[in-house]
């Protein structure tokens, strides 16, 4: 018998083939080209406020100071993988934990996508390495984006008395939405009851609303009391050790600051960033921390070297370990799926 593959099957994986690499291409431009915005940006804001003294700033930074913050926002990323997993295993999603911090990882290469969007690659990966279909896994990415959410606004509360009223303003009612999103959750009725109703005015896709519906009822049960305080206490702990290390870089280049204005800082920049939808919230979480930094009497030159020191060890250090990650989860996608199989009942 002949092993050549037949004419049908080439196509098939040729496609097979070229997906990841279409996948990998797109990570690639969204990465090149908001980098090249920051850069742009930075280099513009250092012209402004002195490129020079900027830069001297930015050295001062000892290499020890600069292994901690790095290690800091690796803390951050493993407590939210962890989290990740903890979702995964509630929702009968059985994949183990090298498999989920690979995917998880590989993920961050997206972050610079509008909305974080593109991390919806992880689904990808669960889909087409172990089967499960998008309605099934899309609660582990709202209850990503919900853990977040909730660990941010929580330091932006501790930190809320650092500010005058316009912040606190603004946090609250972040939290105050917030709020509302985690009680319909908890009695999803009332989103169901809102899928229903815009099915029926639309009147056509009826397995995309079924699906709809099966979302809100798996992403409820994330607010199982034990989980979500487990969740949440990983979530705030991984964000703040990020926290502390804007504070931790403010005091090695010799800024008096507190550690709650730190907290809030760098919180309050993050739900700004957030918000704005815009790729890794360029331009809204930079400025924001600089311009709160400098409300509280920061040297400008020693805010704008600290917002883009801390951004380089926190947004493009996780791009980078996404892309780092990328080609070995690749790898996993494009083996047969007796072979994926095989490898995932070894592990």
């Amino acid at each position: 018998m002949s092993n050549k593959p037949t004419a049908s099957a080439e196509p098939g994986a040729q496609a097979l083939q070229e997906q990841p690499r279409s996948l990998m291409r797109r990570a690639e431009y969204g990465a090149v080209i908001t980098a090249v915005v920051f850069v742009m940006a930075m280099a513009g804001a250092g012209i402004w406020f002195g490129l020079e003294e900027v830069w001297h700033r930015m050295l001062t930074l000892s290499p020890m100071a600069l292994a901690g913050l790095l290690g800091l926002s690796l803390v951050n990323y493993l407590m939210r993988a962890w989290r990740w997993y903890i979702y995964s295993q509630h929702l009968d999603i059985q994949v183990s934990r090298r498999r989920t911090g690979l995917y998880y990882f590989a993920g961050f290469a997206m972050t610079t996508t509008p909305g974080k969007l593109g991390e919806a690659l992880r689904l990808w990966f669960l889909e087409r390495c172990h089967g499960y279909r998008y309605e099934r896994t899309a609660p582990l990415l709202l209850g990503d984006r919900m853990g977040d959410a909730v660990a941010i606004v929580l330091l932006c509360l501790a930190g809320i008395s650092a500010f005058g009223a316009v912040y606190v303003t603004g946090t609250l009612v972040a939290a105050g939405v917030l709020g509302v999103a985690l009680l319909m959750l908890l009695r999803p009725h009332v989103p169901l009851r809102v899928v229903l109703v815009v099915y029926g005015l639309v009147g056509r896709w009826p397995r995309l609303f079924g699906a709809a519906r099966g979302v809100v009822r798996k992403t409820s049960r994330l607010l199982d009391p034990k989980i979500f305080a487990l969740t949440t206490v990983m979530g705030v702990f991984g964000w703040l050790c990020e926290a502390f290390a804007l504070h931790w870089l403010l005091i090695d280049l010799g800024a008096d600051i507190t550690l709650q204005q730190s907290v809030f800082v760098f919180a309050f920049a993050m739900l700004v960033g957030a918000v704005s939808m815009l790729p890794g919230g360029l331009g809204g979480t930079e400025a924001t921390m600089f311009a709160l930094l400098t409300l509280l009497h920061v040297p400008a030159d020693t805010a704008l070297a600290a917002t883009l020191i801390i951004r380089l060890t926190t947004l493009w250090f996780a791009v980078g370990l996404g892309f780092v990650a990328l080609p070995a989860a690749f790898r996993l996608a494009r083996q047969p799926a007796v072979e994926r199989m095989a490898a995932e009942a070894i592990r």
